[in-house]
């Protein structure tokens, strides 16, 4: 068409009488196409007016309807465009319209005299297409899906001995995990790969574990492995400030399904609390209480020094410098750590107890703490009483001069801090108050009067 425009604008006048014939020729057959179109238009046009007039007719509504047909005239007026004018446009549309009305009103005289059904109104898709052009459209289409199929749907290998271990970590993009498995030569193109996450919805589906995937997975079948965590996922376990060897045992085994024998003969293992630097009988003391993120069915190597990196991460130089400066090396300072976590809960106190333990040791007193006869008990909390200061361990600081072995408990970061930054007070003594604090006093006398008033709080609970 562009064509023939370019010869009537540019070269009309010099075409012979010939030429001009075949473009009007060509021309007309291009109108006769268009009446085509036109024609079929207008009969779906009109078969829609028919229904429009049967649904009014039930309604009692009248067929003409000036607010409609003003809509339609200054829809139609917008679509204007050269060389027909609006005014043209308009022409034509009010012959359509009033052709519309004509027939709904014979409809209405004479009933239902037009047969119509869904065939009348849409093309069957044979019509729009030939029986080639059908053909060459179901071929492309078989064609692509053969594509989609062998690309996404077919197993891919790998070389190297199988399962492959493959870990995603807790954030990992989609772009560092299709590196990792295209480094390891577990899928053989990245971009597909990458599609195939895309069809699947699968970027931000993807769960963080440790996978150990067999040979010939296609695409797909990978992406349901680490959509639907086919491995061993990585889980939250949290510490809680006080806890014991046997807790954080425990809390593993329950949330990770990490033996907890294992966990507790390794942590008093001298081999590796040596591997580790920690100079101490076991890793009590030494397992920061916080959050930590641990792959299912990790063993408990593994497990442990993820733990240990909490206090090893938190006991920064300075701090390290710190214990130097007051004279004290770090296990010292996490079992005064932990035998001030074991006192109270109240972080505002744990400076203030901190010192008391300072100051009776510079004056070479025993400790006295309640919390290492508990930890001597071996877990059996309760009201400690004559017999129970009698125990014999190296634990019990009533006997025995001096720090404890070794900590008694996991302290949290506020006790350690509490341990190396302590308040500056004269206090020896310090008793319970019964409202979650304490009384603290710098003589025995006073210690005495506290603890009697502690006493009775304690009496009249049992009224």
């Amino acid at each position: 068409m562009e064509n023939l425009i370019n010869k009537i604008e540019n070269e009309l006048n010099s075409l012979s009488n010939e030429e001009r014939n075949e473009i009007l020729n060509k021309l007309r057959d291009g109108i006769d196409d268009i009446d085509k179109q036109i024609v079929k238009l207008l009969v779906k046009r009109t078969l829609h007016s028919v229904l429009i007039g049967r649904v009014k007719q039930s309604m009692n509504l009248p067929t003409y309807n000036p607010k409609r047909e003003k809509e339609i005239s200054q829809r139609i007026s917008s679509l204007t465009e050269e060389p027909l004018s609006k005014e043209a446009l308009l022409r034509i549309y009010e012959r359509i319209l009033d052709e519309s009305r004509a027939i709904q009103r014979e409809e209405l005289d004479k009933g239902k005299i037009f047969k119509i059904s869904s065939k009348n109104i849409k093309k069957g898709f044979s019509k729009l297409l030939s029986k080639k052009e059908l053909f060459i459209v179901i071929l492309f289409f078989i064609i692509i899906l053969g594509i989609l199929y062998s690309t996404f749907f077919t197993a891919n290998y790998y070389s190297a001995p199988a399962p492959i271990k493959v870990e995603i970590k807790l954030g990992e993009t989609l772009s560092e995990l299709t590196n990792d498995l295209y480094s390891k030569g577990i899928i053989p193109s990245k971009t597909n790969f990458k599609i195939a996450a895309f069809i699947y919805g699968a970027e931000k589906s993807i769960k963080a574990a440790r996978y150990s995937l067999p040979n010939g997975l296609s695409y797909l079948d990978l992406l349901d492995y680490f959509i639907h965590g086919k491995g061993d996922l990585l889980k939250l376990v949290t510490i809680i400030p006080g806890s014991t060897l046997e807790s954080v045992a425990s809390t593993l085994q329950r949330d990770a399904f990490i033996d907890s024998t294992k966990i507790l003969s390794l942590s008093q293992n001298k081999t590796f609390l040596d591997s580790l630097g920690i100079d101490s009988p076991s890793m009590l003391g030494y397992i920061l209480p916080k959050h930590y993120y641990i792959y299912e069915r990790s063993s408990a190597y593994e497990a442990l020094r993820i733990l240990y990196s909490g206090i090893k991460n938190f006991m920064s130089d300075s701090l390290r410098q710190r214990a130097e400066k007051i004279g004290y090396s770090i296990p010292q300072i996490l079992t005064i750590a932990s035998i001030v976590e074991g006192e109270t809960k109240n972080k505002s106190e744990m400076p203030i107890i901190a010192r008391v333990y300072y100051n009776r040791l510079k004056q070479g007193m025993k400790l006295q703490a309640d919390p290492t006869i508990e930890f001597a008990k071996k877990g059996k909390w309760g009201r400690l009483n004559f017999k129970d200061l009698q125990i014999k361990s190296p634990y019990n600081t009533y006997k025995h001069d001096g720090l404890p072995p070794g900590p008694i408990n996991n302290p949290d970061k506020s006790a350690i801090l509490a341990a190396l930054y302590p308040d500056k007070n004269n206090f020896l003594y310090f008793v319970a108050n019964g409202n979650g604090s304490h009384h603290f006093s710098t003589n025995f006398q006073d210690h005495l009067k506290n603890a009697n008033i502690y006493r009775k709080h304690l009496d009249s609970l049992k009224k």
